[in-house]
């Protein structure tokens, strides 16, 4: 009797990890969540396309648009160019991006919320 408790305690975990799906093959099913959907909505075609082709292997839609409103910042003619800026806040509704440059130095830009393309 005691064997066999023993020899189920020993098996269940091996059948259940078979059975059980790994992490890989859940993360590359997932979709897009609904905030990222409702950001992707409110892109024109061409944006939309290039940020869902950006967006794969561990970059999150919101990483992509943040990046590609960090580059539009820098081709648009950023006030200190040459220091670092992150984005901190990106608001579709008012159209503003909120960059870091400093601890306690910030500094909103407009862009279109369709394009992502910085307004001057």
């Amino acid at each position: 009797m005691n064997f066999s408790r023993a020899a189920i305690a020993c098996v269940a975990p091996i059948a259940l990890s078979l059975l059980a799906p790994g992490a890989p093959a859940l993360a590359q099913a997932a979709t897009h969540s609904a905030f990222e959907r409702a950001m992707l909505d409110q892109l024109d075609a061409p944006t939309r396309a290039d940020v869902e082709r950006r967006a794969t292997a561990g970059n999150t839609v919101m990483g992509v648009v943040g990046t590609i409103l960090l580059n539009n910042y820098y081709k648009a003619g950023a006030r200190r160019p040459g220091h670092a800026v992150t984005v901190t806040a990106v608001d579709f509704s008012r159209g503003t991006v909120v960059f870091r440059r400093a601890p306690n130095v910030f500094e909103v830009q407009r862009f279109d919320p369709r394009t992502l393309r910085m307004l001057r």
